[in-house]
């Protein structure tokens, strides 16, 4: 692993930080590269286009920077995904009805689907889903960064596409134990980095465990 390169990683409790006590051009910049994309995934799962989905994003990400400024958001009682869930809801909904009113030909049955949301268990399982997906790939950039080229692609191969490890070390010209040994130390890297993220910002493990199975 290189050092320098780990050094990169930053977390959320920082980001938040900097957010809240100075105009940091590069602290907003790293919140919404983490946090945009699940907003923009959870409302395309919700039927919104491309377009309206950016909007939500943006929208969520400006109103929280705002509650976090005010002081509303605590850190203390309750997680960071809590707290982006339910922002997201109230700018999709908003997003939802206004669509509702302005199109010409739409049935009834439809103004009603655009006049509401799915049930608070739906809705937790789509942003639940999002959350995880790009808190994954976050985690797997940060390590893919630390480690070295041919260790992260013997985990690649082994770990993430399930190839046999024979065949993966044939192809990289590596023992057996060697790819072992990279899975290992990028799982223990992996785990390390979620389980920060999930202390600090919800979520689970699951994901993970799956890529941890022999």
């Amino acid at each position: 692993m290189t050092d320098n390169l780990s050094m990169q990683w930053k977390t959320t409790t920082q980001i938040l930080e900097e957010l809240q006590l100075t105009s940091s051009d590069l602290a907003w910049g790293q919140f919404c590269d983490h946090f945009q994309p699940i907003v923009v995934g959870f409302g395309r799962k919700l039927g919104l286009s491309a377009a309206d989905a950016q909007d939500a994003a943006q929208e969520t990400m400006i109103s929280f920077l705002s509650t976090l400024r005010q002081g509303q958001y605590d850190r203390t009682k309750g997680q960071l995904s809590s707290w982006l869930l339910g922002i997201a809801k109230k700018v999709i909904l908003n997003l939802r009805r206004r669509a509702a009113r302005h199109a010409i030909h739409t049935r009834a049955t439809d103004k009603r689907y655009w006049d509401s949301l799915p049930e608070e268990s739906t809705l937790e399982s789509v942003w639940e889903s999002q959350w995880q997906r790009v808190i994954l790939t976050r985690c797997l950039d940060q390590v893919r960064n630390e480690f070295e080229p041919e260790v992260y692609r013997a985990f690649e191969l082994y770990a993430m596409q399930d190839r046999p490890v024979d065949q993966v070390a044939e192809e990289l010209g590596a023992s057996r134990n060697a790819i072992y040994i990279a899975k290992s130390r990028i799982l223990a890297r992996l785990r390390q980095l979620r389980l920060e993220v999930e202390e600090k910002e919800g979520g689970s493990l699951n994901e993970l465990s799956r890529h941890g199975n022999d």
